[in-house]
Parts: C-alpha cells; structure tokens; sequence
C-alpha cells in the first residue's frame, strides 16, 4: 500500500515538472522577442538563465554569473571591459543586443578600428604593423591571445632561452638590436664604470648566466699587468672606472706620499715590473740620478732646492739660508755661474771682484771695490757714483754725457780738467792759443752760450767798428798764446794809407769809429794860433787829406820827428 502511495506521489510530480516545462515554453514563446543568437542557442527556453523576473537592472548579475572573466576584469580594471569607462555602470545590453536570430552579430567588433590600447596588450613599436591574424588565432577568443614574448618569438631567442622568457628586461618593441636599461643591480652585481659599457657576453659567455665569476681575476686575469706579483685582489688598488685610476692610497697606506709629479707617475716607475721592488728607496737621488743636471756638485738631498712638481720649481730661498741675498740682476743668474764647484767643499766669493774680474772693465785701476759705484742691477751705469765729489763736478752738458764719451778707454782715472782735454780747437783752430782756457769765454750748458768781457780780460776794449766783428777777424793764425798787440797797426798795416810815414800809432789821429774823419793831435800845431792848422783834416778825398796832413805836418816838424814817426 505504502508503495503505491509513492509511486502515485512520484507520478503527480512529473506531471506537474511536465505540466511547468511545457507551459514555460508555451509562456516563453509567446512573450519572448525573437530567437537567440547562435552563441546563445543553448540557452533557448531558459529565460531566468539570462533574465530576472520583473528586475531589469539585475539582468548583468546574470550576464556576468555566466562571464565570469569578463566580472573580474571590469573589477580588476584590466582587459577591454575593465578599461571601458562605462563597464562598471552600464548595462551589457545596451552593447551586446541579443534576440536578432542564430545569425545577428551581439560583439559589434570592428578589428580595424579597434583601440589596441584598450586591451592588456599595446600595440607600440614594431607591433604596430603587425596583422591581427599573427596573433590572434582563427575561432580562438580575441583574449586569449598570448602577451608574452616568448609565446610569439621563441625562435628568435638568439639566447637559446638561456637569459630566461623576459624579453622585455633587456628589449623593447621597437627592435630587438634596441636594449633598454637592464637594471643588473637586481641580480647583485651591479655595473659602474667601465662595466655598463661591456657587452652581456663579455661576461655571460655562450650565455651562460648561472654561476657567473663575480672576482674581478676571474675575469681579467689576461689584463694583469703585475702577472699575479700583487695578487688577486684587485679591487684592493683598482676600480671599475679605469684601470689606470688605482685607489690604493700611497699617502695613508706608506711612508711615502706622492705629491706632485709623484702623484701621476706609474707604479713601475718606482717598483719596476711585476713589482719587482716592494719597498723601493725613498731618497729623490736614488731614482733621479740620471737627472742630476748638477752631476753630484750639490750633493744628494734634492729636495733642500728642488720641489715634486717639478725640476724647474726651485724653492731654495737663497735670501734667507744664506749670506748673500741675491738681489738685482743675480736673481736671474744660474746656480753654476757662482757655483762652480762642488757645493759643500767648494765655496764661491762674497765679493764683486771675486766673480766678476774678467768683467772688469777698469783692469783693475780703480780697486777692487766695485759697489762704490755699480749695484747689482747692471754694470754700464756708474749708479752709486757722485761726480760732484771728485775735481770735476758734472755741470750742464756733462749731466747728460755717458762716461764713455770722456772716459773712453774705461779706465776712469782723470785725463786732465781742461777742457782741451775732450774738446779739440775744431772752431778756434789754435788761433786763441795752443791750449786756450775755454773757460774763459764758454759755459758748460752749450758751447754757443759763452760770455768774455774782452775789455776787462785782456784790457782791449771792443767798441766802435771792432763791435760785431768775429774773433777770426783779428785772431787770423794759430798762436802759441791767446794774447796779441793791441796796437792797431797790428792789425790794419795793409789799411795804411799813409804807408807808414805817419808812424804806428793810428789812435793819435783815428778812432775805433772809423778811419775818417781824423783828428790831428794838438802837440803837431803851431803854438802861434795865426798860424795853426785846422784841427781836422779834409776829407775832401783820401790822397788829397793825406797830402794836405803830410805837407802840414812837415811844415810844423822838424826832419827829427819825421824820421822817429817813419
């Protein structure tokens, strides 16, 4: 009985699930707008598979239970749907329109006008031409596109994927010759120096990565210039920038700091190869014996004048660790024109004289005293000497005069005072003397400034006609003296016109005016003045006055005076 009862309760159930499904069918075809799509044609006569009674806005709880991939990237914010702006809000109908028949088209995707960008894979660089179909396999989903490089070049791997399948750490997509910064310093071995510039198979041979050397021996023992004689720690002296800048610090880690030109010189300059000297000596002689310009004549302690910049820098302060400060001229003069032997056993002179002998103009005449008139700027000019202490004070002209014009053989010891002595008679020619004083009439600021006063220093006045006369005019010939006969007829015998019968003493009846008019003296007339003659003679002609004054003059002389007059 109770069987019968289940089976009769079983029965009413399936009739009722057949009585539901046939009337939802019934339902869904009367009210449904139109067939699905073939992607959805499974889905036929399941509405509340896709739709929720009576609530629209909860149709894309529905559409994503289905999609799920599609749910988790709008909230992952990744894939086409999740860089949509309008995914997360919008409903998936408004897009996707179903119901148009197995043949209506509900994706709308348009390959060549799609933004590439709005997927998980930019197309940049070479990927920009490439066809959609190289990728993107037939009935495969756009989706499910591999992004990895490896998945699309693995033939390509010229590294035989021994550098892994991120292409990307070391290329871009612009080409594969183009590599980008690969940031080594991840792997623990970051590259400086000359190390960014070394190609990967520089270290990673036959592209090897695992197990690299890190030790710089490892990989530059063909470059060890010291042949392993310094050992294997190279880093200890050397850094990635260069193998020439050392690091090692010659200042703190010896006794010997390097400074100067000892800063950039090479190790095997001190150490020789392979180091061979490890503790080189440290005394400058001992490696700059064959620079010793001096060939031991200073002695060995280099460093007492010379400076590590350079031999040229010379810092010996002779002015301060000697007795002779070099002043003048000396400064510029070389160690070995003084020292001339040995230093230390060989000692120059203090003295001028004692270097400067052969240079002794003088010979030796004016003593060996040279500062009493020279210092050490220049020999040529007598700077310390003062003229005005000798005999012979300098006095205009002489001021300007170099000693030479007067003390031409140098030996500067007076050749006399007179002027004669310097000055030869070019102009006088001996007619003022053999040795005329020419002080007498000239002055030291120019020969053409004299001032003889002839009356009061030879007691012959120049006055009259002898006014403006030169002094060749009466000093014709060369004399032994500068003193003449004042007489007139000295001078005027060839202008007598009495031919002497007057005797020579012009003056009695001329004067310096001139030769006419004359006066006879008053001694010659007759002491009767009935019968004295005029005072003056004619001057009605030269022969006719001289008659007249010759005749009178017989007449009032007796034979005695004329004779005495002739």
């Amino acid at each position: 009985m109770r069987r019968q009862l289940i089976l009769s309760l079983l029965a009413v159930l399936v009739a009722v699930a057949a009585f539901t499904i046939v009337t939802r069918q019934v339902l869904e075809s009367v009210v449904s707008p139109g067939p699905l799509s073939a992607p959805h044609a499974s889905l036929r006569g399941r509405s509340l598979a896709c739709h929720v009674p009576f609530a629209k806005a909860a149709q894309n709880t529905t559409c994503i239970a289905c999609h799920a991939r599609v749910g988790r990237d709008i909230v992952d914010h990744r894939g086409y749907h999740g860089r949509v702006p309008a995914s997360a809000t919008a409903r998936c109908s408004a897009c996707h329109q179903e119901h148009r028949g197995p043949h209506g088209d509900i994706v709308h995707f348009d390959p060549h006008h799609f933004d590439h960008r709005l997927s998980d894979f930019a197309l940049t660089g070479a990927h920009r031409g490439v066809a959609c179909h190289a990728c993107h396999r037939p009935h495969q989903a756009f989706a499910a596109a591999p992004s990895a490089c490896t998945a699309c070049h693995a033939k390509q791997d010229v590294h035989h994927g021994r550098f892994g399948k991120d292409c990307a750490s070391c290329h871009d997509s612009r080409s594969w010759k183009t590599i980008h910064a690969f940031d080594h310093a991840r792997t623990g071995y970051p590259l400086i120096g000359f190390h960014r510039r070394t190609a990967c198979a520089g270290c990673h041979g036959n592209g090897r990565l695992a197990g690299t050397p890190r030790t710089c021996i490892a990989c530059h023992r063909n470059d060890d210039v010291h042949h392993g004689a310094r050992g294997s720690d190279c880093a200890a002296c050397h850094t990635p920038a260069g193998w020439k800048l050392a690091t090692f610090d010659h200042n703190r880690d010896t006794r010997f700091p390097l400074i100067g030109a000892h800063a950039s010189a090479g190790c095997v300059g001190c150490h020789g190869q392979n180091m061979a000297q490890r503790h080189p000596p440290t005394t400058c002689i001992a490696c700059h014996a064959n620079k010793d310009v001096h060939h031991g004549q200073f002695g060995a302690d280099c460093a007492t004048c010379h400076a590590s910049t350079q031999w040229q820098s010379v810092h010996f302060d002779h002015d301060r660790m000697t007795r002779f400060p070099l002043k003048g001229a000396h400064r510029g003069v070389v160690c070995t024109a003084c020292h001339v032997g040995p230093l230390h056993s060989v000692k120059p002179p203090s003295t001028c004289i004692g270097c400067h002998r052969a240079d002794d103009p003088h010979r030796g005449r004016l003593g060996p005293n040279c500062a009493s008139c020279h210092n050490e700027a220049r020999w040529r000019e007598a700077l310390g000497f003062d003229h005005g202490l000798t005999r012979f004070p300098l006095l205009g002209q002489h001021v300007r005069t170099p000693c030479v014009r007067c003390h031409v053989d140098r030996s500067f010891t007076a050749k006399g005072l007179a002027c004669a002595a310097c000055h030869a008679d070019d102009f006088h020619k001996g007619r003022l003397g053999q040795a005329p004083d020419c002080a007498q009439c000239h002055v030291p600021s120019g020969w053409d400034r004299w001032r003889f006063d002839h009356a009061r220093q030879t007691g012959f006045a120049i006055d009259g006609k002898h006014q403006g006369l030169a002094c060749a005019a009466c000093h014709r010939v060369a004399a032994r003296t500068a003193k003449l006969n004042p007489s007139c007829y000295s001078c005027h015998r060839a202008d007598d016109a009495h031919h002497g019968a007057f005797g020579q003493q012009c003056a009695q009846c001329h004067s310096t005016k001139g030769f006419l008019p004359a006066t006879v003296p008053a001694r010659l007339g007759s002491t009767d003045a009935s019968r004295a003659p005029p005072r003056e003679c004619p001057s009605d002609g030269l022969h006719g006055a001289v008659l007249q004054c010759w005749q009178l003059a017989q007449q009032r002389s007796s034979p005695d005076d004329i004779r005495r007059r002739r």
